[in-house]
């Protein structure tokens, strides 16, 4: 039985606002070991993540009711999301820049790139633009 457009649709929206919710999750239990591991941690750490679970919520929240903003937004949250944990893990050395080696710390930080790279994946796919598009929702 073929898969008609607006399941497909709706199949990608969920998939890529599941994403997003998932990156905000990681980040907060990140920040929760981080602090747990080291025994302190600094001030905000704690704050940030939740600032990051509650936009990643309300963008996934606006994903599945089919908003128009939250496309805008879901692709420029991830896209920042993205840049920002991927210079998290370069290296400045001399005017060189290195990846940091494997760590099982950063394991946290993959997970949170992959979710925002599929997301970012899904959201610009022809059905993910088409859920968005007026009329079609």
């Amino acid at each position: 039985m073929p898969v008609s457009d607006s399941s497909r649709q709706h199949l990608i929206i969920q998939a890529a606002a599941g994403l997003i919710l998932l990156y905000g999750a990681v980040a907060l239990l990140n920040a929760l070991t981080m602090q747990a591991q080291a025994g302190w941690g600094e001030p905000w750490a704690l704050g940030r993540a939740l600032l990051r679970l509650l936009i990643s919520g309300l963008v996934a929240w606006g994903l599945y009711r089919r908003a128009r903003w939250a496309w805008w937004v879901g692709l420029a949250w991830s896209f920042f999301g993205l840049f920002l944990g991927a210079s998290a893990m370069l290296v400045f050395e001399r005017g060189d820049i290195h990846w940091l080696a494997p760590s099982r710390a950063q394991l946290p930080l993959g997970v949170m790139l992959l979710s925002l790279g599929g997301a970012i994946a899904l959201l610009i796919t022809p059905a993910g633009r088409a859920a968005f598009r007026p009329g079609d929702a």
